[in-house]
């Protein structure tokens, strides 16, 4: 596949306009807007559909490839003022792939037009090393540093010789001789104007940088003195949010910060007492620099897209059709549209989880954990096209599941990139079916089929307006998978519900992860994961966002646990070819709940579906009181025995021992329940990431469908929402 883009944002209003980034071989790309309307594309699904919208006139460009640079790095410009013969730099670093085989610029010193001058750098086996412009070796320190040890490095260098030294922080048998190395060989400074770190060059392109050379791991507190004069000295312990660092040594040499490197890390004085960077900033003096950091691509605007003034609320895509050397290729770019600000409200609004897309962009795990030899999944891992296509760009970066280059975890994600895994037609590689965008295209497809009048929102908008973004809804549905939320999501859903708000939770895994927006980078999220089903973990004191300051992690670690606001949560998740149905509670054949149940005589709900064949799995949430779900909730129906490619969560385990598998034990199970709020709403919840997937079976003549078609219009006939 050649044929890539992206939007610069998956949230607008009608009469947005819409850049689009694209890049493709040099033919021309037929641009326009379609409305998403179905995305399975496996029989008897209805398949790929989308409608044109006619009033967004198609526009025909010739769309280039584009190159996309990864890395992060510092730059600081005018730093070495004309005339300087001589030079001495200093850093504290921290390397995580000293000997990767490659030279990393460590600190750089290049001319006007991003050439190296010089730069202290370690070298392909990981020895400190000054080098000239171009890369040749004048001095290198005899022994690598060691991986994930304290060193502080200093460089001398002028015209009559250069020296180089490494002396770690601690010390340890074998380190008594000195790691210095000098030679008569020295540089002429004529040119040198601006400072790198952590990277040998990094040019200023139109629309991005382009790192080069780049260093895994972190540095701290570099300084750059000539004659005795301080020429620059970057304080790391201050403003963690910001993208550029303050040069404390009062020239005003502040440094940028490229394709957002990690901040808020332990520095080499941190002493464990204290795990909050913002009461203890002088402990936290370190950034972490990877050679695969990307936030933005930084591609050109190849066309516009204006959206129509009066354009109705829903989910949408920017398409992009060429003929490349592949043959013809088309790429849907999904935006979400909401209500223009002036328009009427519809009494239900779908809460389209696109915190949870960004958290999964680009996710990569396919080939970096092995489900079917781990025991969760007992079906082939497949591969779809829009994985293949991933694995072919490693430029893309990867998603808040994976690790760096250094094995250290993604803790940013942005959408300024291309996301072939955000698609309509994508099938996870996991499941062999649809998730996410495309499961919760089930749910979009199944309410215009059944005539409800409903608006869409995204969790950006959610985060972005707070109550009033819900002002007006009777009802809130949310997708499939909600899983990442803001405190200030949190905040607006739990007052929905409290002033008579009615939210249906038709997925599972939600409201889990600490979740931050940058507030400066609306485009890029935050988590840092600690406890919880991770994939990775950070380090200790490193579990505090950057972004914001709060301590990440699991929402249920800082007393909101998921069953507080929906009445069940996560405690499973496994992969195998057969999801249980739910089973019917005795409770659910009660006069008080037969709304629920109307024209539904089977005892087993969901038997069926196109995630899994059935109703209950992927992810589980469960009732449980002690976890906070409220007294009152009414537990309807629960899911049948699941296998034991399910185990219980691991924040629910205390103690390690057999009998934690789905097959034995009683905690590994979805319930489906509904909650009534003393204000006159309800909370229902079903607690299954696939549950989507059965509403379409049969043409939607099924008792999942019937079941939800009771649950929202009871929600909207209550009419229980103050404005």
């Amino acid at each position: 596949m050649k044929l890539f883009g992206y939007l610069d944002r998956l949230s607008a209003r009608p009469g947005d306009e819409l850049p689009v980034m694209a890049s493709g071989d040099g033919g021309e790309v037929v641009v326009d807007l379609v409305r998403l309307v179905h995305g399975d594309t496996n029989p008897p699904a209805p398949g790929l559909l989308t409608e044109p919208i006619a009033a967004v006139a198609e526009q025909r460009v010739v769309v280039d490839a584009q190159q996309t640079p990864t890395g992060s790095c510092l730059r600081a410009e005018n730093v070495v003022p004309g005339g300087v013969a001589e030079v001495s730099v200093e850093t504290l670093a921290w390397p995580t792939t000293p000997a990767i085989g490659r030279e990393q610029g460590v600190l750089s010193l290049v001319d006007a037009a991003g050439s190296r001058v010089a730069a202290l750098v370690l070298d392909d086996r990981g020895r400190p090393a000054v080098t000239g412009p171009d890369g040749t070796v004048l001095a290198v320190a005899p022994r690598p540093l060691g991986e994930r040890r304290w060193y502080r490095l200093t460089a001398e260098i002028g015209p009559a010789g250069v020296l180089v030294r490494a002396e770690p922080l601690q010390p340890y048998p074998g380190d008594d001789e000195l790691n210095l190395a000098r030679s008569n060989n020295g540089l002429d400074l004529t040119g040198a104007r601006d400072v790198i770190g952590a990277a040998v060059t990094c040019r200023k392109e139109p629309t991005r940088y382009r790192p080069a050379g780049v260093f895994n791991g972190k540095l701290e507190r570099p300084v750059l003195r000539a004659a005795g004069e301080t020429l620059a000295e970057w304080a790391f312990d201050r403003d963690f949010a910001a993208a550029v660092v303050a040069d404390v040594s009062g020239r005003g040499r502040d440094a940028v910060l490229v394709n957002m490197p990690a901040r808020a890390m332990t520095g080499h004085n941190w002493t464990g007492e204290n795990d909050d960077f913002t009461s203890a900033p002088d402990q936290y003096g370190a950034i972490h620099f990877h050679d695969d950091d990307l936030i933005d691509a930084g591609w050109p605007v190849a066309a516009t897209v204006v959206l129509p003034s009066d354009l109705r609320s829903g989910i949408y895509a920017v398409r992009l059709r060429g003929v490349t050397a592949d043959g013809e290729e088309t790429d849907h770019i999904p935006v979400v549209v909401r209500p223009a600000a002036d328009a009427p409200r519809a009494k239900l609004a779908f809460l389209v989880p696109t915190f949870t897309y960004t958290a999964y962009a680009n996710e990569r795990l396919l080939h970096r954990l092995d489900y079917e030899a781990a025991g969760l999944a007992d079906h082939p891992i497949t591969p779809w096209p829009h994985d293949r296509a991933l694995a072919e760009h490693p430029e893309f970066a990867s998603s808040l599941y994976d690790t760096h280059s250094d094995g250290s975890g993604f803790c940013y994600s942005s959408i300024l990139r291309p996301i072939p895994n955000l698609r309509p037609d994508y099938r996870m590689w996991l499941q062999n079916a649809p998730r996410h965008l495309g499961a919760d295209l089930y749910l979009s497809y199944w309410l215009e089929r059944q005539g409800f009048e409903y608006d869409v929102l995204s969790d950006h908008d959610l985060h972005a307006d707070g109550d009033d973004a819900l002002a007006g809804y009777q009802t809130v549905v949310t997708g499939s998978h909600p899983e990442y939320h803001s405190e200030r999501m949190l905040d607006a859903l739990r007052r929905h519900a409290d002033t008579g708000g009615c939210l249906a939770y038709l997925g599972g895994n939600g409201f889990y992860w600490v979740t931050s927006q940058d507030p400066e980078r609306p485009h890029v999220l935050e988590v840092r994961r600690s406890a919880g089903v991770r994939t990775w973990e950070a380090r200790p004191g490193e579990e505090r966002h950057s972004t914001t300051g709060e301590r990440g992690g699991l929402w249920r670690r800082r007393g909101r646990s998921p069953n507080t606001l929906v009445g069940v949560g996560m405690c499973s998740q496994g992969w195998d070819r057969k999801a249980p149905p739910f089973e019917r509670t005795p409770l659910s054949y009660e006069p008080e709940w037969s709304w629920v149940f109307d024209g539904i005589d089977d005892d087993l709900i969901g038997d069926f579906g196109f995630i899994m064949d059935g109703a209950s799995g992927d992810e589980l949430d469960r009732f449980d009181l002690t976890l906070g779900s409220p007294p009152n909730t009414a537990v309807l129906a629960t899911s049948r025995r699941h296998s034991d490619y399910y185990q219980l969560a691991v924040e629910d385990v205390l103690m390690l021992g057999p009998g934690l598998g789905g097959s034995e034990c009683e905690d590994v199970r979805s319930d489906m329940v509904v909650v009534e709020q003393s204000s006159g709403g309800a909370v229902f919840s079903v607690g299954s990431v696939c549950f989507s997937g059965s509403l379409l079976w049969n043409g939607a003549d099924n008792n999942v469908s019937t079941l939800i078609r009771n649950v929202l219009a009871n929600f909207g006939a209550r009419d229980t929402k103050r404005s």
